[in-house]
């Protein structure tokens, strides 16, 4: 197989493949795929590590944002959500029960201007984990974040605390501060 003298960037493919473009868009990268032995050989990779992540996230066992289309598509899909809306330096009384199959932390910042938002969580431990550079609609004015469902389901009551991090090339700015005071759902085995 040859190699593309225009290959497609995989971000363009992913988008194509999770149906996010426009029409004239997708009917342009689709002539392409079509003509193109390279560039289909990568999207079909593309799209199977895609396809792997998306199962991930619809059975809620991966952290990820999400983009209000995902959200809808789970919806749609009949995926029972647990969402919760917290201010910047707000906090919320939060658990997940048996049913859930998501569930959303839709975080509001001002994302005016910001091109790179990373998050960071500290549980009541101390420790620090960072996701780095999340997909989120600055006209949106949220970011959503779908921890796993089953660390939540695990979890003993506790508190955990996330920052949402604006990354400019002049350093870092805070967007806000979360707090969510987690209890596990009545009747849970250890709860």
């Amino acid at each position: 197989m040859s190699s593309c003298s225009t290959p497609l960037a995989d971000g363009l493919v992913l988008d194509w493949w999770t149906g996010e473009l426009g029409a004239a868009e997708a009917r342009r990268v689709e002539r392409h795929l079509l003509s193109c032995g390279s560039c289909a050989a990568r999207a079909q990779g593309l799209a199977a590590v895609s396809e792997g992540v998306r199962a991930l996230v619809r059975e809620g066992r991966l952290p990820a944002a999400l983009s209000p289309s995902v959200v809808e598509r789970l919806r749609s899909e009949g995926r029972r959500i647990r969402e919760y809306r917290v201010a910047p330096g707000g906090g919320v009384q939060c658990t997940v029960g048996p049913d859930d199959d998501v569930v959303l932390a839709r975080l509001a910042a001002d994302f005016a201007g910001v091109s790179r938002v990373d998050l960071v969580r500290r549980g009541e431990d101390g420790a620090e984990q960072r996701l780095a550079d999340l997909p989120f609609d600055p006209a949106s004015g949220e970011l959503i974040f779908s921890p796993p469902v089953d660390m939540l389901r695990a979890m003993p009551a506790s508190v955990e605390r996330m920052r949402l991090i604006a990354v400019e090339p002049q350093g870092e700015r805070l967007l806000g501060e979360y707090t969510f005071d987690h209890t596990p759902w009545p009747g849970r085995a250890g709860a």
